[in-house]
């Protein structure tokens, strides 16, 4: 029976670190380096001219 608690929780802590890290929202890890990335692309590129 542990086991499968253990097991549980840890495909419930996966899925949650999932989402925090590539979810969809504004909020993840993934969105915010995409947008960092974008900025400084357009940074760079404004001042090449």
């Amino acid at each position: 029976m542990k086991h499968l608690i253990i097991m549980i929780a840890s495909i419930l802590l996966g899925i949650f670190l999932f989402d925090i890290i590539a979810g969809p929202g504004e909020g993840s890890v993934y969105s915010g380096l995409r947008g960092f990335w974008e900025n400084e692309i357009r940074y760079r590129t404004v001042q090449d001219y």
